[in-house]
């Protein structure tokens, strides 16, 4: 890994920009709310990757029309707090621990209409715990869903 002093909000930027077409397609607005002052020591492209990986997960398994929006904030100063949030159908309390699990599916009919090999959620983990930090998902089914990751602070 290539670690580095790095901006977060034009890495959500460029995710953003990646992901538009595909979020068009649905009619799902994506919005960054990184604040700009947001500073992680990481590795920029590994973490356009979790990010990536997130916000097109958000964007498919989400509702049409709905809304995904990736946020930031300081934790105890030491720690950035990532979070990628989503207005869709939730997942169940019985799968949320089970989503960073190589191959899981929530919903396998539907992960089959979607595409998708059941590997990013496992990657994603991989790679915020590599930077050392963690990974975890918060969801109301109905109401959507929230992944949440921490960096180190810059």
């Amino acid at each position: 890994m290539n670690l580095k002093q790095l901006e977060l909000r034009p890495v959500a930027d460029e995710v953003v920009s990646d992901l538009k077409s595909r979020a068009d397609d649905k009619r799902v607005v994506l919005e960054n709310q990184v604040p700009p002052q947001i500073m992680v020591r990481a590795d920029a492209d590994r973490i356009q990757q979790v990010l990536f990986n997130l916000v097109d997960n958000a964007i498919k398994y989400g509702r049409p029309e709905g809304l995904v929006r990736i946020g930031a904030l300081a934790v105890d100063g030491q720690k950035i707090e990532v979070s990628v949030r989503d207005n869709g159908p939730g997942i169940p309390p019985e799968a949320i621990e089970r989503v960073f699990e190589r191959f899981y599916r929530v919903d396998k009919a539907r992960s089959r209409e979607q595409g998708g090999t059941g590997l990013g959620l496992s990657i994603v983990k991989h790679i915020v715990q590599s930077h050392g930090g963690e990974v975890w998902a918060k969801s109301t089914v109905g109401q959507g869903t929230t992944f949440l990751f921490t960096l180190p602070s810059a």
